[in-house]
């Protein structure tokens, strides 16, 4: 009977304390320099088979952050989004960068465990299930073909915000993203989209035939 009374007193105990604990307030969005966005194309047999928004951007302590979103048609028709956050820290001596071959060097910051895009009035894209993977300072998703094409055209005319999570029991970190393309660099976007759905009515008709 004591034992039961000790066990109910430390499981109110316990519950006490779960209730009063922190809860996990998410950092406010930082706002990085020299925020860069490039159109990237793909060709492969003669014809468009993707386009993408490559976005970097530069964080205090010399963090540099990368980021990829592309959507592709595979050789065998097949429609798919990809995105990819890469965050690393460049090498820094007395105030300058290490280089290695004439390149900048950088350092693992650890593990991305998850990491996301956002424009300020969309959607994030609709992930696959099991399409996500981890790899120490890269994490990578796929992504549904018409969702990530939304969010291509979203972020190439608005303000959006990236996030990732370095540690799985933090809050994310947050960075807001106010560039917007060039006039260059929107015409090559438009004109890769209307290529690569092209392409795909092209092998849509050639499967129907």
């Amino acid at each position: 009977m004591k034992y039961s009374g000790f066990l109910f007193g430390a499981l109110l105990s316990a519950h006490a304390f779960a209730d009063t604990s922190p809860p996990v307030v998410p950092h406010p969005p930082i706002i990085p320099l020299n925020q860069n966005l490039a159109v990237v194309d793909y060709f492969g047999d003669g014809r468009q088979m993707g386009c993408g928004l490559r976005i970097t951007g530069e964080i205090k302590d010399d963090l540099w952050l990368n980021v990829l979103i592309t959507v592709f048609m595979k050789g065998t028709g097949a429609t798919f989004g990809v995105i990819k956050v890469v965050a690393r820290k460049v090498n820094v001596k007395e105030g300058v960068p290490l280089l290695q071959d004439g390149k900048i060097t950088y350092a693992n910051i650890g593990k991305i465990w998850k990491a996301w895009i956002k424009p300020d009035s969309g959607k994030e894209p609709l992930i696959y299930k099991n399409g996500e993977s981890s790899h120490n300072d890269a994490y990578m998703a796929s992504a549904e073909f018409a969702s990530t094409m939304d969010l291509l055209v979203a972020i190439s005319q608005e303000s959006f915000k990236v996030g990732l999570n370095r540690n799985e029991d933090g809050p994310d970190d947050v960075f807001q993203f106010d560039k917007r393309l060039d006039q260059n660099e929107v015409g090559k976007l438009s004109a890769c989209m209307n290529n690569l759905r092209t392409a795909i009515e092209k092998n849509k008709r050639k499967e129907n035939f």
